[in-house]
């Protein structure tokens, strides 16, 4: 049936609706069947033989059906496009209603965060020495102080060895005549509030890597990579690695070596608030690389995860701790830092690429952090409520609605966030009409590139044009961004889909094929 078809549309031009009818009973075929993936051949087939849509009349009439599909009876669906030369809007559906954004959060998010800091803000991570050095024997008597400010980019994102900000730390220690310190080694993480998850997130996702915690001394995006691999021989136990290598967690590993043409499943999980972390399962017998399991899990307490680690470099670079680790609120003295002076610091590079992570890879951690951060020198607090107090006098400069919006974090874990599709539009086209406007466009996910569109929209009409940024849960698909029309029209779109209950790569297709029409679009 499906070869059948895909051969008519090889040999004949349909007439657009025709298309957007039958795709709709592909993506039916598709859930009755098998998990459906994006069109991918296919949409690119249709893009490659038919006309674009002209008008927008016609358009508006196809996209009409295309969401009128039974696919989507249990869905709330809202839709909002309009075009930045001409301020029409090119079709509206439910835009004014309140949904769960999910990752479209990080659209509003960044931008007030950008807006507020500027484009060009960085993060200074600093140490301090409060104590004395003994020149005779190298032995420093006293503390030494790590003062974070927030910043969420020492990681492989931004440095393809993080470890090496540490031990450029501890070079300058050495340099200094530091041969072993007896005292201990204190992370100030007060600088923003000591939230580490977010409103409203889901607490099993409180593990993993995507949903780490926040603090003002974050390293490695607060997390390590459980990396297992099986052993040379059936019914042996499996080899697990933790990367970066500290002791600062500990993993408890039943995972056996199974025969290579055998079914296999390893699962990684993490004890609540502890830092044991549990691999159990099986693993096929396997020599090349393709054998390993790689599964990142978050870290309880960010700020003594990065003590461990700079502690674990010193004595590698042959300086001796004789000291515990403390974080501020376990030292609960308060720190005079108008007694001290730094002894060396680290700059983050800019805002602006930290962005690019945000909305490219849809980084939560660091849109978290930013968010907050700006709250901070908004408010003098880093928390979510001065985050949303920061994002309304963003909208209120730019005279943007928030009307009925809850904004609960910055990544889009929460639950409780609500956006409607036109506040997400109208916040595109504030940031496109603003400064900022070639740095956050370049932030947006484009097709066939690194990023959460890699896989979209390649080879089609929409692969050169389209700029966006992806969100998603259970149940929850956004797709929000600019794309330049066949007549060279610049767009802004949003597209929201809350409680369906067909795959989520069905609900893909429809943005997908959305999408392709808006590219296809010409008003000749």
């Amino acid at each position: 049936m499906k070869v059948r078809h895909l051969s008519i549309l090889h040999h004949r031009l349909l007439p657009l609706v025709t298309v957007i009818f039958f795709l709709a009973g592909f993506v039916h075929l598709q859930a009755q069947t098998s998990p459906p993936s994006p069109l991918k051949v296919l949409l690119a087939q249709v893009q490659a033989d038919t006309v674009g849509v002209r008008g927008v009349a016609e358009l508006q009439n196809e996209l009409s059906a295309l969401l009128n599909d039974s696919l989507l009876n249990t869905a709330s669906v809202g839709v909002y496009i309009t075009s930045l030369k001409t301020k029409e809007v090119l079709f509206a559906r439910n835009e004014q209603k309140v949904m769960t954004p999910a990752s479209n959060m990080k659209i509003i998010s960044s931008a007030s965060a950008m807006d507020f800091l500027g484009a060009d803000f960085t993060y200074t991570t600093t140490l301090f020495l409060d104590g004395l050095l003994k020149k005779s024997s190298g032995e420093f008597v006293g503390n030494v102080i790590i003062r974070g400010a927030g910043d969420p980019s020492m990681s492989t994102y931004f440095y393809d060895d993080p470890l090496s900000i540490l031990r450029q730390w501890c070079g300058v220690l050495d340099s200094l005549g530091v041969r072993s310190i007896r005292g201990n080694i204190v992370g100030d993480d007060s600088y923003l509030d000591d939230d580490p998850w977010g409103v409203g997130w889901a607490w099993d996702d409180v593990p993993y890597s995507y949903s780490a915690p926040m603090s003002a001394l974050s390293f490695n995006d607060n997390s390590v990579d459980v990396v297992v691999k099986p052993a040379f021989s059936v019914g042996q136990p499996a080899e697990i690695q933790v990367i970066p290598p500290t002791s600062y967690v500990s993993v408890v590993g039943t995972v056996k070596t199974v025969p290579r043409d055998s079914s296999a499943s390893v699962n990684v999980t993490r004890q609540a608030y502890s830092n044991i972390i549990y691999v159990s399962g099986t693993i096929a017998a396997d020599t090349s690389d393709n054998a390993k399991r790689t599964t990142s899990v978050a870290v309880d307490n960010p700020t003594l995860f990065t003590l461990s680690l700079f502690k674990k470099t010193l004595e590698e670079q042959g300086i001796k701790v004789r000291g515990g680790m403390f974080d501020a609120k376990q030292w609960g003295d308060k720190i005079a830092y108008a007694e001290m002076r730094p002894v060396c610091y680290h700059t983050s590079p800019p805002l602006k690429d930290i962005v690019r992570i945000v909305n490219t890879v849809s980084h939560n951690l660091c849109a978290e952090q930013i968010w907050r951060t700006a709250a901070k020198e908004f408010s003098g607090k880093g928390n979510a409520d001065k985050g949303s107090d920061m994002t309304r006098q963003f909208a209120s400069k730019y005279a943007l609605s928030l009307k009925g919006a809850y904004l609960g974090d910055g990544s889009g874990l929460s639950r409780f966030n609500l956006l409607a599709p036109k506040q997400i539009a109208d916040v595109l086209t504030a940031v496109y009409n603003s400064k900022n406007r070639t740095a956050f466009m370049r932030s947006l996910a484009v097709p066939g590139e690194r990023g959460t569109l890699q896989n979209r929209f390649k080879s089609t009409i929409a692969e050169k044009t389209l700029k966006a940024k992806t969100g998603t849960l259970t149940n929850v698909s956004s797709l929000s961004g600019y794309i330049t029309t066949r007549d060279q029209e610049p767009l802004v779109f949003s597209l929201m889909f809350n409680g369906y209950t067909v795959p989520a790569g069905v609900v893909r297709n429809f943005q997908d094929i959305i999408c392709l029409r808006l590219a296809g679009f010409s008003r000749k």
